[in-house]
């Protein structure tokens, strides 16, 4: 496994990302864009460790639309948010990081079916969702995720496990399910971007950090 974060990875990661959740998609140069319709309402711009220049030219446009939010990848999160200072930028988010993956490492066999609970699969193209349901009750959704495959990447997103059916393994299971499924592809890494909460399975599971992930929005005057 040889990825490290870069422009054209985080590019991918966004197309991965807007890919699975439904968003339009746009890249111009380094800055990449998600319109995240069910959340914000308006586009979330995303770069790779910005400039000063970038970052100004960038908050000029959240101040003029206060939906908008912004995603910087940095490798020093700290350092980045002490030099935003001047820009007029709060933080939203500053706990969650990008991890890889070697895919070539994962099972390419669905696992079984943990005691109690049915998994159901769905398919379209190289996007997958799975969703983990009770076995007595199927409209219960005890754990789910997607991920979607982009130029030789699993992007792995929302991987979500209702609050009563944590401390039961189904974090994992639905990890292994999703990446069996990217495996039906060309796949050699994955990635995903990890919850304060969510980094300690990951990590687990045998994802590395590739830097911190700061999500930003025009503060308020």
């Amino acid at each position: 496994m040889g990825s490290t974060a870069s422009d054209e990875l985080i590019k991918t990661w966004v197309t991965g990302w807007s890919s699975a959740r439904g968003y339009d998609s746009r890249h111009e140069g380094r800055v990449h864009a998600a319109l995240r319709h069910d959340t914000i309402g308006d586009w979330e711009y995303v770069i790779h460790e910005p400039s000063i220049g970038e970052l100004a030219a960038i908050a000029e446009t959240l101040r003029k639309h206060p939906a908008r939010r912004l995603t910087v990848f940095v490798e020093d999160a700290e350092g980045f948010l002490g030099a935003t200072g001047d820009l007029a930028l709060a933080t939203v988010d500053a706990n969650e990081v990008l991890m890889v993956t070697d895919m070539g490492e994962q099972d390419v066999e669905l696992p079984r079916n943990p005691e109690g609970f049915v998994l159901q699969t769905e398919r379209d193209g190289t996007r997958a969702y799975v969703s983990v349901h009770l076995e007595d009750d199927s409209a219960v959704v005890a754990a789910s995720g997607h991920v979607s495959v982009v130029d030789g990447f699993a992007v792995f997103d929302r991987i979500i496990t209702a609050p009563e059916y944590r401390r039961r393994g189904l974090g994992s299971f639905v990890m292994r399910a999703l990446a069996s499924l990217a495996l039906e592809h060309d796949v050699d890494e994955g990635l995903l971007v990890a919850s304060l909460d969510g980094q300690a399975l990951y990590g687990y599971l045998g994802w590395t950090p590739l830097g911190a992930m700061v999500t930003l929005e025009a503060a308020q005057s």
